[in-house]
């Protein structure tokens, strides 16, 4: 994985999901890939939790699409982070199955708490309703985006 080379005190960090991840990787020319260019250009840093990797290998895996584009997409770019989640409280699973209905995006909600709790430069893109909910939004600092958003917060537009 290449090393970071901006300082994320000075531009955005974006946390996606799955469903930007594999949109990336599907439309080369779409707006979520664009995230990885401007994350290559050193405008952003882009932030892929672990899990995030594990569903996108299980989706290509039963697509029967080649799981090495994937890490094709991710050797190619600067400022790209893989990171994991370690030792989830008893709260945050609490937290997250009252805020997010399905199971498997409770991990992702607990990560990117995390993050943008961390740091006030850190945003979620995403295109999963469940997490435009008013409820789990505003537990997420209103930093919930479409894709569109997160161009121009990156752009300064």
């Amino acid at each position: 994985m290449n090393c970071l080379i901006i300082d994320s005190m000075d531009f955005p960090r974006i946390v996606i999901d799955t469903s930007t991840l594999f949109s990336a990787l599907y439309n080369r020319k779409g707006n979520e890939a664009h995230l990885f260019e401007l994350a290559d250009q050193g405008k952003c840093e882009m932030i892929i939790f672990d899990y995030v990797i594990k569903e996108i290998e299980s989706v290509f895996r039963r697509k029967g699409l080649d799981i090495e584009l994937v890490y094709d997409l991710l050797d190619n770019y600067h400022n790209v982070t893989i990171s994991s989640l370690k030792e989830i409280s008893p709260s945050e699973i609490s937290l997250s199955k009252e805020l997010i209905n399905d199971p498997q995006d409770r991990p992702i909600f607990i990560f990117v708490k995390r993050e943008i709790d961390s740091d006030g430069k850190t945003y979620f893109v995403t295109g999963d309703k469940g997490f435009f909910r008013k409820e789990a939004k505003g537990e997420l600092q209103n930093r919930v985006l479409h894709t569109t958003e997160a161009i121009e917060i990156v752009l300064g537009e």
